[in-house]
């Protein structure tokens, strides 16, 4: 599709806060029901923002392969766009008739709030019995976790579960121009930043980047601070565990080292005032080198694929590659939904090796699960093997914006001024920090 769901959705921060409240206990008193076959009639009703191309396929698919196993269950769903569905998400969980499943962002900006305010389901009792501790990479479950208080996110109970589909932060290339350079795919952060310098010599425009949303400034920054920071410190800054501070996390060396590369004159020029659309668009058009996006996210027509490949942004250490990344949606179940057994099992099937078997086949990353593509498309094939490097070596880290409800906000309008020179890197990780302390004051931390 056109525009990826981790574009769209992941790094926007638009959800409402949930009010204030003590979150209710709704985890099953007994023996949980497992197997949908023993569960009886149930309709459930999911919402979700898979409104076309790839990801209404791929959906399409998982609810026809889950109602054909289990003829006893029926999957009625509810599309919207992504916006949409954030706007009334808090709403449409405190009516009388709330949807049985739904698509809560991870992060303070929606997950988080929904947890505080009672309004989805605490799902350790199904996460105990199909094993989803072990199943999903510690970094993924992670991202669905939240002490029942829901005042620490990254540890404690699980509100929700990841599709078996991937959303990560990666380096696309045009193979043609990297050969005219005379560069190899970067395998140090110290080649990435050679083949920028061959690119600017050679008249090309090193990295296509539109900012006029103030959106596109986020896929260099967080890959950068992946590839500079340690996967530890970065992931414990969001998660607010063991003190660690912004200055910890490889953010101002990523921000001084992006604005940098501005200053050679490696990025789009006017960059400011091009559309993250047009920048894609002119990448794929052959007028760029690199550009960094969210997988899927390229717009490419039938049989352009061929002409790019794609990488994760290597370290600057020489460790194996640390990168944002996440399941394309979380899905978690209503606090007052009368099927959690169906729901639960659901959300298992939709993270199961066949849900990510039918995500191949619809040539959109999988997850969880690691699947060979079957023909020849060089670029999903580098797609898929990052996916699957990345769940072996449990690498991933959250969306820094998950931090706080405003903190993407705040990076970007402090991002904007630093590469118009208005601000210098110190200025945006201070703003960045005091971002985090008001919040975390809100936490009561």
């Amino acid at each position: 599709m056109a525009t990826s769901l981790a574009a769209a959705g992941l790094l926007t921060a638009c959800v409402p806060g949930a009010s204030g409240g003590a979150v209710t206990e709704t985890s099953t008193a007994g023996p949980v029901i497992t197997d949908p076959a023993k569960m009886g009639k149930a309709s459930l009703r999911v919402l979700d923002y898979f409104t076309g191309g790839t990801d209404l396929a791929w959906i399409n698919d998982v609810v026809s392969a889950f109602e054909k196993r289990y003829p006893n269950i029926k999957v009625e769903r509810t599309s919207m766009p992504w916006d949409d569905v954030m706007k009334a998400l808090p709403l449409r969980l405190r009516s009388g008739n709330p949807p049985d499943i739904v698509p809560a962002n991870n992060g303070w900006q929606s997950l988080g709030t929904l947890v505080q305010g009672g309004l989805v389901r605490n799902l350790d009792d199904y996460a105990d019995a199909y094993g989803w501790r072990t199943k999903f990479p510690a970094s993924i479950l992670r991202q669905h976790q939240f002490s029942t208080d829901g005042k620490q996110m990254g540890t404690g109970s699980v509100f929700g579960a990841p599709v078996a589909r991937a959303s990560v932060v990666e380096v696309y290339y045009n193979r043609s121009l990297l050969s005219r350079i005379g560069a190899t795919v970067p395998k140090t952060f110290a080649d990435f930043d050679s083949a920028l310098a061959k690119a600017k010599s050679a008249g090309l425009t090193p990295i296509s980047l539109g900012n006029l949303e103030q959106v596109g400034i986020t896929g260099p920054l967080f890959a950068t601070m992946d590839a500079l920071g340690q996967q530890n410190r970065i992931s414990d800054f969001i998660y607010s565990q063991n003190a660690v501070q912004m200055a910890d996390t490889g953010f101002p060396e990523a921000a001084a080292k992006v604005k940098q590369w501005a200053d050679k004159g490696y990025l789009t020029k006017d960059f400011a005032a091009v559309p993250s659309q047009d920048a894609a668009q002119a990448f794929v058009d052959g007028k760029a080198l690199f550009r960094f996006d969210y997988s899927g996210s390229l717009p490419l027509k039938k049989g352009q694929s061929k002409d790019f490949g794609s990488f994760l942004m290597p370290r600057a250490d020489g460790g194996h590659a640390v990168a944002t990344a996440s399941s394309a949606s979380n899905l978690s179940v209503s606090a007052k939904s009368a099927h959690p057994d169906a729901a639960a099992a659901f959300l298992n099937f939709a993270a199961s090796p066949e849900a990510a078997r039918i995500a191949v086949e619809h040539t959109t990353m999988p997850l969880l699960a690691t699947v060979e593509p079957a023909g020849d498309d060089p670029l999903f094939a580098d797609d898929v093997a990052a996916a699957a490097q990345l769940s072996a070596d449990d690498a991933s880290v959250p969306y820094l914006d998950w931090a706080t409800p405003t903190l993407l906000t705040t990076i970007q309008t402090q991002m904007q001024d630093l590469l118009a020179g208005k601000v210098q890197p110190e200025a945006v990780v201070r703003s960045a920090q005091a971002d985090y302390d008001k919040f975390q004051r809100t936490l009561g931390k």
